[in-house]
């Protein structure tokens, strides 16, 4: 995921222009975290007492489900929690796992340390107002490139009252603390899963197990689990379907704005052979920058035992800081890219989780949910100076509409048919469960002064998240207050309803059909046909409703009419849309040698 990173912190950057009416965010009610009595329960690890979340739901915030992976824990698998003796008090929303802020996070600085490596925690929202039935279970495994976010960024007690479900969000180790391959750390292996380097996966694995053993506690059911995630948390479920190690720990899963997608082993050690397709700074390379440092003596010096034992004890902040000091490894300001999700043999199979999925190799064979946003990565021309006009960072136009629509339209394109569409075909030639596909339309925003946010960035990368939860409270959901307005509320709050009954119906009957309400537009399972709608195109009834259609261009029909599309004037901007399309094919897959003869041919004169 070497650029998600960067073209979202970036399309965040060119929103920053102030005020624009209503903000949502700030209308919205603080909760309050008190303890609550009514939500006192026996784990099998000792008492917890939680909260109130939203609407009134059940909240329990911050829950020990491994052991603290610090001091000679780091860079092995997760170890079981100990026992508590006390109740636990579950009111603290906020753990998180060591990372580097971003700007997403405008109360904080760019690029600050932030969080533990004690993290391992989770979050339960469970309906208060629910008889006692075992209800399904909805397990939210957070985006944010696998080096940002947290389990507490979105409050999700909407869509568990609401849709009568336990919802559960968990924290994973991330970046090079949950990623890292490299035989000192092997040779050090106390166990089979140690000689992993996946440790976020594992991480997430040991969450899903904890929830086998205790969600029944609160109101969930065991046999019922989806997993669903958006942007790495969704390359995280594709992780977990692939995984030998998670049979019977979930029952479905929601692939949001993801892919099927891995890193060999070898890359995330020693570095990629073809320095194109980098996907972040490798291991070997972050422990030579050490020695040029001088923080490490000469590896030659050191046994395999020698360095992980010096590596484990560096702090955080060393190795965040060296990190930085990277070149390779910095994506942005402030912020770093080391290889995450590879291929090792233990948590993921050795041929990768593309190339399971098209062979046809074990996998999760589970009902599977996949989409992606109609513009993705549209807004990153937002902040290209060439494509953009810009007044003082207070209005924002584009030069060449027809161009900056093009520009936008083929890397997301590519992205909705690599991503999405193919995935449901070798979904269905090898497995026996549906697969149901989306695309999320709502570009809705309007303007912000003379700035037109509807076009210029268009159903964004993770736009959806706050429609699937009824979360238009949170503020990451709209840092800049600039997407959700007065104007625009009734649609979206009708979408979002919408949205919210599909996801829960699917969690409920492994197919979201006509919504929990059953008065939905029926949403049908992906099938091959030219002339099969087989896309759910979610969108307000002002923007055509939510519907199914068929018209899906391949990638080979992608690639001729982007050759011969007559709105780019310009062959730079031509070849900025081949990049981007390059990108995102490294990051979801597919056949990147055309657009790199093409790059060859017309761009690097």
């Amino acid at each position: 995921m070497k650029r998600i990173r960067t073209l979202s912190i970036a399309l965040i950057a060119g929103l920053a222009l102030g005020a624009c009416g209503d903000k949502t965010n700030s209308e919205a009610p603080a909760l309050t975290y008190e303890l609550d009595e009514a939500t006192r329960v026996t784990l099998a690890d000792g008492e917890v007492i939680g909260t109130r979340g939203r609407d009134d739901a059940f909240a329990w915030y911050g829950i020990p489900f491994a052991a603290p992976p610090v001091g000679d824990l780091r860079w092995r698998a997760p170890r079981p929690v100990e026992a508590w003796d006390t109740p636990l008090e579950a009111t603290f929303p906020f753990n998180r796992c060591a990372q580097l802020t971003s700007s997403f996070e405008p109360d904080r600085e760019e690029g600050e340390l932030a969080g533990k490596e004690d993290c391992l925690y989770l979050n339960v929202w469970a309906p208060s107002n629910s008889d006692s039935e075992p209800k399904p279970v909805m397990v939210w495994i957070h985006g944010g490139a696998n080096v940002w976010g947290y389990a507490g960024q979105y409050e999700m007690g909407r869509l568990a009252q609401s849709q009568d479900v336990v919802v559960v969000g968990i924290n994973y180790r991330l970046a090079m603390m949950g990623w890292f391959g490299h035989p000192s750390i092997v040779s050090t292996a106390e166990t089979d899963l140690d000689r992993s380097m996946n440790f976020g996966t594992l991480d997430q694995i040991a969450a899903l197990e904890w929830i086998q053993k205790n969600i029944g506690a609160f109101g969930g059911d065991p046999n019922n689990v989806t997993v669903f995630g958006q942007s790495a948390g969704a390359f995280n479920v594709a992780a977990l379907i692939s995984s030998p190690l998670t049979e019977d720990l979930f029952h479905k899963a929601i692939v949001q704005s993801g892919g099927f997608r891995s890193t060999s082993y070898q890359d995330a050690v020693d570095g990629p052979a073809n320095e194109a397709r980098r996907r972040g700074a490798a291991s070997q390379e972050f422990v030579a920058h050490l020695v040029d440092m001088g923080s490490l003596p000469p590896q030659d010096s050191m046994s395999p035992e020698e360095l992980a034992t010096r590596l484990r004890a560096m702090s955080p902040a060393e190795i965040f800081d060296a990190y930085k000091k990277l070149p390779i490894a910095v994506d942005a300001a402030g912020l770093i890219n080391p290889v995450d999700i590879s291929h090792d043999g233990v948590a993921l199979p050795e041929e990768g989780i593309r190339n399971a999925l098209i062979n046809g190799s074990e996998m999760r064979d589970v009902p599977l949910m996949v989409g992606t946003t109609k513009d993705e990565f549209k807004g990153i021309a937002f902040v290209d100076k060439e494509m953009v006009g810009n007044f003082f960072n207070i209005a924002f136009w584009p030069k060449n509409k027809k161009a900056y629509t093009a520009y936008g339209y083929y890397p997301n394109a590519l992205w909705s048919y690599h991503g999405v569409e193919e995935v449901a075909d070798y979904w269905t030639r090898h497995r026996s469960s549906p697969v149901y596909t989306y695309r999320f339309d709502w570009d809705e925003q309007g303007k912000a002064f003379t700035t037109d946010v509807s076009f210029l960035v268009g159903a964004s990368h993770s736009l959806e998240i706050p429609f699937v939860i009824g979360g238009f409270d949170d503020k990451v959901g709209d840092p800049m207050g600039v997407f959700f307005n007065k104007k625009n509320r009734a649609g979206r709050e009708s979408l979002s309803g919408k949205m919210m009954e599909y996801w829960a119906n699917f969690a409920y009957e492994g197919a979201p059909g006509k919504g929990r309400s059953g008065t939905l537009p029926e949403w049908s399972a992906w099938k091959r046909g030219d002339d099969t709608d087989r896309l759910m195109i979610l969108d307000t009834e002002e923007d055509g409703g939510v519907r199914m259609i068929h018209d899906i261009p391949s990638a080979e029909e992608l690639f001729e009419a982007f050759q011969d599309d007559k709105r780019f004037r310009k062959q730079s901007v031509r070849c900025k849309t081949a990049d981007m399309a390059l990108e995102i094919m490294n990051i979801v897959g597919g056949e990147m040698e055309p657009w790199e003869a093409y790059q060859a041919d017309h761009c690097n004169s």
